[in-house]
């Protein structure tokens, strides 16, 4: 990384400022969000948590989405793979167009990027996630989530695919 670039340092903090457009807006943050809220005490730095947690709910919305949660990620799929330097990148991590899901792409560029993608990087542990996940339900974007979040073993599913052990799964 080169922190002497200002160029794009400016792009991408414009990048913040115009995501950040969509809190006055109404849209809701979802799982992802939620659960970042509840890594912060622990240790978890904002943006970390996006990388962390991103991948692993869409892969669960995905699969426990209906047809207008997953046609919406295919959306978001069609615009990464018309870019040129994201295909040829997730062509040579071994991912294939109409096969690799949304979490699977995202989780290639969160890679590519160098940035965490578990929690035991970030010195979270599996004998936390438990309380974790309770704290999860007491934030109130885990509802907003595509695919309602409202039961801690939801929260777990989750939380089990990114805690970076041998029992993990993303």
């Amino acid at each position: 990384m080169n922190w002497e670039a200002e160029g794009p340092r400016l792009t991408e903090m414009m990048g913040v400022i115009e995501a950040m457009k969509s809190m006055s807006t109404g849209v809701p943050m979802g799982g992802s969000h939620a659960i970042g809220h509840q890594l912060g005490p622990l240790g978890v730095g904002h943006g970390e948590t996006s990388c962390i947690m991103l991948p692993a709910v869409l892969k669960y919305n995905y699969e426990h989405g209906n047809e207008e949660v997953k046609g919406r990620q295919k959306r978001v799929l069609d615009v990464l793979w018309r870019e040129e330097m994201v295909a040829k990148m997730l062509t040579e991590k071994g991912l294939e167009k109409g096969k690799a899901d949304a979490g699977d792409v995202l989780d290639a560029v969160i890679k590519e990027l160098g940035m965490p993608r578990t929690l035991n990087e970030m010195g979270v542990k599996r004998e936390q996630l438990d309380a974790l996940a309770v704290n999860c339900l007491k934030d109130r974007w885990l509802k907003t989530n595509p695919v309602p979040l409202t039961t801690k073993e939801q929260v777990l599913e989750i939380l089990e695919m990114v805690v970076g052990d041998e029992k993990s799964s993303l």
